[in-house]
């Protein structure tokens, strides 16, 4: 079977949607921050410690990368970087509690947005949208 599709219209709106929704959902939010700051920020959130080679697996990008995404995170004062209690010679990354609370207003502005955008669509038609988003990701990840 062909699937009718226009890659440049699907394109078009996807790109559109994200840097739509990435805008409102960063705007006044001091520091500013990138959208790799905002994944590497709740990637760390999510596991609560972890190591530069687990950021940079999760964004596959270099270690070289990764440490200079932290250097200015840390300068911005959202991260921490610890010695391990066991190995000196690793380092931990962590949220510090700036971090924490930029993290909690990006999510309360990203309720505010998703409230908005899905107040006028029906509960079948979200577990539609979802639905085929989670197929999509599945074919994706199994490609």
């Amino acid at each position: 079977m062909k699937i009718s599709c226009d890659i440049r219209e699907m394109d078009k709106i996807a790109y559109e949607l994200q840097k739509k929704l990435f805008a409102q959902i960063t705007e006044d939010i001091v520091p500013s921050v990138t959208s790799t700051h905002l994944y590497m920020l709740i990637f760390i959130r999510e596991h609560g410690e972890c190591m530069v080679t687990d950021i940079a697996n999760y964004l596959g990008v270099t270690l070289g990368a990764v440490t200079s995404i932290v250097d200015k995170l840390c300068d911005f004062g959202l991260v921490i970087r610890e010695r391990s209690e066991t190995d000196r010679r690793l380092v931990i990354i962590k949220l510090s509690e700036e971090g924490k609370e930029l993290l909690e207003k990006i999510d309360m502005k990203r309720r505010q947005i998703f409230d908005f955008c899905f107040k006028d669509i029906d509960q079948t038609e979200i577990t539609i949208f979802n639905s085929i988003m989670e197929r999509i990701i599945e074919k994706l990840l199994n490609a």
